[in-house]
C-alpha cells in the first residue's frame, strides 16, 4: 500500500476501536447512575468481553505493522503523526497485556465499584478491603506487564501523564505543600460566618440554576445531557455524546454547583475537540493528557467560578433560585466560599487546601503500589496523612479512605492530574488575560455574560487540538513558559490575601 492507503486503513481501524470504546463507556455510564445494584456481576462479565475484543484489535497484526511503517514517515501532518505516536504509545503500554488480564481486570473493576459504593454509605472500609487488595494486586500485575523490573508507581503514572514519574511529580508537590501551609499559617483562622451554605434548598430549583450556568458556560444539551452518580464524572460516549454526572448529596449547596461547573469543564473540552474536522470521531478527537483535561475543569470551577466577576453576572439569579440568599451580600457570599480551611472532602475543599488532598492521596497510593503500605492499614493511613498534610483529623472512613471512587476503579497514578492541572490553569489564565486585552477587559466581560470570550480562547488556544499535543507541549505552547509553580504559588498569594484584605467590601 502506499502511503495515503496506509493512512486511511489506519484511520478506519482508529475509528473501529473509538466505537468500541464508546460501547464500553456507555455500560460504564448506566453502571454509575442507574444500573441496579446486583448487576454488577453481570456488567463484568459484559464489560470484560468487550474490553478483551477491544484489545484484541488494538494489539492486532495489521494494526501493529501499520503503525511500524508510518512511524518517521515523511509527509505526514501532526495529526497524523499524532495518531500514529497514540497507537505506538499503546503498543508500547497497555499493549504488552494478555487479553486474559484485560478481561480480569474489567471485570474485578466493575465488582469493586458496586461493592464501593455500598461500603462508603455504610462506612464500612473492613468489608471492602479485601476487594481493595484484589485491584491493587492488579495494578501492580499490569505495571509489571508493561515495564517488566521497573518502578510500578512509575509505570502507572506515565499511563495517565506520558514521561511522568515520581520523582517529577514529588518535585512539585514537595515544595508546593510548604508554599500553600506558609499562606495557611499567614492567613490564620479566617473563619466566616457561612450557615447560609448549609440552608436547606428546593434541589430542583438548584438544579434548574446549575442547567443555566452551564448552558451560558456552552454546555450543548443537544450533544450532552446531565445525570446524578454517587460520584461525580464525565463520560465521552460519542462525537455528539458527552454526558456530565453531578450530585446534591453534600452538606453545601454550593458544592452542587462547583460539581457541575468542575465537569462541564471536561465536558466543553471534549465537546469542542470532537467538532474538529482533522480529529472528529478518532483517537485524537478528546482530550489526551489528564493534567490538562483536568485545567479546564480547574480552571472553571476556580479561577472564574469562584472569582467576583462570575457572581456580578449571576448572583442575582441565584437569589432567585435560593430566596433565602436575599439578605446575604454579594461580598459576605465570596468570602464564605474563599475561605481557606481544612476539611475532609477533597471535592469540596476550598482552592488553597485542595492540592493538599492531592498530594497525601499521591503518597498514599505510592506506597500502596510499591507494597510500603498494606490495604489493611490504609484507613490508619490515611488519617495520619490527612492530620499530617491536609492538617484535618477525618472521622471515618466514608469521609476518610472511601471518599473517592478512584481506587476502586483501578485508576492509581490518576490523582497528580487535578494539582498538575490547577498549577497549570493559573498559567493559562493569565495567557487569556494577555490576550484579551488585560485581566480588567476579561472581568468586564465575565461580569456582562460574554463567557463566549473565555471559550473562544480556550478552543483556539487548548481545545480544537483535541489529543495532538501532550501536557508539558501544550503547556509550552500556549504559555511560552514549562509548568511553573511559582506562578501558581503567586496567584494563591494574591488571591487569598486579597480575599483576607475585604477587596470590594461593599460587594
Amino acid at each position: 500500500m502506499d502511503l495515503k492507503e496506509r493512512l486511511e486503513r489506519l484511520h478506519e481501524l482508529d475509528r473501529r476501536l473509538v466505537t468500541l470504546q464508546d460501547a464500553i463507556a456507555v455500560l460504564g455510564f448506566d453502571e454509575e447512575t442507574v444500573m441496579p445494584q446486583e448487576a454488577s456481576g453481570e456488567r463484568g462479565e459484559q464489560l470484560a468481553l468487550l474490553s478483551g475484543l477491544r484489545h484484541e484489535e488494538a494489539t492486532g497484526g495489521e494494526l501493529r505493522d501499520l503503525v511500524a511503517s508510518l512511524e518517521g514517515e515523511e509527509g505526514l501532518d501532526s495529526v497524523d503523526c499524532a495518531l500514529v505516536h497514540h497507537h505506538k504509545r499503546f503498543l508500547e503500554t497497555e499493549g504488552k497485556l494478555p487479553r486474559s488480564f484485560v478481561e480480569e481486570e474489567a471485570a474485578a473493576i466493575a465488582t469493586s465499584q458496586s461493592a464501593w459504593v455500598r461500603a462508603r454509605s455504610e462506612d464500612d472500609y473492613a468489608s471492602y478491603a479485601p476487594i481493595l487488595e484484589r485491584i491493587v494486586d492488579l495494578e501492580r500485575r499490569k505495571a509489571e506487564y508493561i515495564r517488566p523490573g521497573a518502578d510500578p508507581y512509575d509505570t502507572l503514572l506515565d499511563l495517565y501523564e506520558e514521561g511522568m514519574d515520581e520523582a517529577k511529580v514529588a518535585s512539585v508537590f514537595d515544595p508546593l505543600e510548604d508554599d500553600i501551609h506558609a499562606i495557611m499559617d499567614r492567613l490564620g483562622d479566617g473563619s466566616v460566618e457561612d450557615s447560609f451554605l448549609y440552608h436547606d434548598y428546593d434541589r430542583d430549583r438548584l438544579h434548574a440554576f446549575c442547567l443555566d450556568v452551564i448552558s451560558r458556560m456552552g454546555f450543548d444539551s443537544h450533544r450532552g445531557c446531565v445525570s446524578i452518580s454517587a460520584h461525580p464524572f464525565t463520560s465521552c460516549l460519542g462525537r455528539d455524546d458527552v454526558r456530565i454526572t453531578t450530585r446534591y448529596s453534600d452538606p453545601s449547596w454550593f458544592d452542587s454547583i462547583s460539581t457541575i461547573v468542575h465537569e462541564c469543564g471536561h465536558a466543553l473540552y471534549d465537546m469542542h475537540a470532537t467538532l474538529n474536522p482533522a480529529t472528529r470521531g478518532s483517537s485524537l478527537g478528546n482530550g489526551r493528557s489528564m493534567s490538562l483535561h483536568e485545567s479546564q475543569s480547574r480552571f472553571w470551577e476556580n479561577m472564574i467560578l469562584r472569582d467576583r466577576p462570575f457572581w456580578m453576572c449571576m448572583y442575582a439569579d441565584l437569589q432567585k433560585a435560593l430566596p433565602f440568599m436575599e439578605g446575604v451580600s454579594l461580598n459576605h457570599f465570596l468570602r464564605a466560599i474563599n475561605q481557606a480551611r481544612p476539611s475532609a472532602i477533597r471535592v469540596n475543599a476550598d482552592e488553597l487546601t485542595y492540592p493538599l488532598h492531592i498530594i497525601m492521596r499521591f503518597r498514599l497510593e505510592r506506597d500502596l503500589i510499591r507494597g510500603d503500605l498494606s490495604v489493611r492499614d490504609l484507613a490508619e493511613a490515611w488519617r495520619e496523612e490527612s492530620l499530617r498534610t491536609v492538617r484535618y483529623r477525618v472521622e471515618n472512613d466514608s469521609e476518610g479512605c472511601l471518599q473517592d471512587v478512584h481506587w476502586p476503579q483501578g485508576m492509581f497514578g490518576y490523582f497528580p492530574s487535578y494539582a498538575l492541572g490547577s498549577i497549570a490553569a493559573a498559567s493559562f489564565k493569565k495567557s487569556l488575560e494577555e490576550a484579551v486585552g488585560g485581566n480588567d477587559r476579561l472581568d468586564e466581560a465575565i461580569a456582562s455574560g460574554d463567557w463566549k470570550v473565555v471559550t473562544d480562547w480556550q478552543d483556539r488556544a487548548i481545545w480544537h487540538s483535541g489529543s495532538i499535543y501532550g501536557f508539558d507541549e501544550c503547556v509550552r505552547r500556549v504559555t511560552g513558559r514549562e509548568l511553573d509553580v511559582a506562578a501558581y504559588n503567586e496567584y494563591l498569594v494574591d488571591k487569598f490575601t486579597r480575599q483576607r484584605g475585604g477587596e470590594n467590601p461593599e460587594g
